[in-house]
């Protein structure tokens, strides 16, 4: 008997540690990037088209989503994207900023036509891993278009208890009319084009909502009931944790919003 109780007493400690899992000190990462643009911008598509090839050169993943303004209000035009176009010092179209971190001159925005030169400069300043993960998992109703959306994900920095996350819906193949001085090539004047990523609404405040670490985990759950107007099959739900509010984002994550779709033909 004495025998026996002295080998359960080694085997606990070690069966303790195998159930018990530790927290990574580093996450892999997303960065966010969010394009300024407008329908009937005519300087629009060649922003479009140099974010499109900065994002095949860089070799981290990113989460591309687009806000109509900089340029006239349109139809895809949300007030939330004029809040965070004005945070973010955009004054024209096309911007971007990425990672809503201040990449060259006084404000965060950006026009994406340098980005030929400041990909090296980029990837030299931002990290690949993150100090917290991003994890989406949801459920949609087709036929009560409702959407229940939890991100959850953990926290390396055992000193951070509050962090904001912003959740939002995002749509693809969306037609606009489109001049377009840049590519005069394709032709002098669109009169449709076709919007990738815009985003539609978010199920969050435009800033994120409080989230509450508890042993460097957290998570919180919403639930959004989509327009009628969207197509949920070319939708996707993305979502981007920040220290703070109007601060720089830390990661990103994005997934489909209907099951076994991509999102939309881009």
């Amino acid at each position: 008997t004495a025998t026996i109780a002295a080998t359960i007493a080694d085997v606990e400690p070690a069966l303790c540690e195998v159930t018990v899992a530790k927290i990574p000190s580093s996450f892999p990462r997303k960065h966010l990037i969010e394009h300024f643009t407008g329908d009937q911008c005519g300087y629009c598509p060649g922003g479009m088209f140099s974010l499109k090839e900065f994002v095949l050169r860089y070799n981290t993943p990113c989460i591309w989503v687009s806000h109509h303004y900089g340029y006239n209000k349109d139809e895809y035009t949300i007030n939330e994207s004029s809040k965070i176009g004005a945070a973010c010092g955009v004054q024209g179209a096309p911007n971007m900023a990425f990672n809503r971190t201040k990449i060259m001159g006084s404000t965060i925005a950006f026009h994406p036509g340098y980005l030929p030169d400041l990909t090296s400069t980029i990837a030299a300043k931002f990290d690949t891993t993150a100090e917290a993960s991003v994890v989406i998992n949801h459920n949609y109703d087709a036929a009560t278009r409702q959407l229940n959306v939890t991100v959850s994900g953990q926290v390396a920095n055992t000193d951070v208890t509050v962090y904001l996350v912003s959740v939002l819906v995002k749509e693809n193949g969306l037609i606009g009319k489109q001049a377009d001085y840049s590519y005069a090539w394709k032709s002098g004047t669109w009169t449709e084009f076709m919007h990738p990523r815009v985003i539609r609404d978010f199920i969050t405040h435009h800033f994120g909502d409080t989230v509450t670490v508890a042993k460097q985990r957290f998570s919180r759950t919403w639930t959004y009931t989509l327009s009628e107007e969207w197509n949920a099959e070319k939708s996707c739900v993305v979502a981007y944790i920040t220290p703070l509010s109007k601060k720089p984002v830390i990661n990103a994550e994005e997934t489909p919003l209907v099951a076994g779709t991509t999102g939309g033909t881009e």
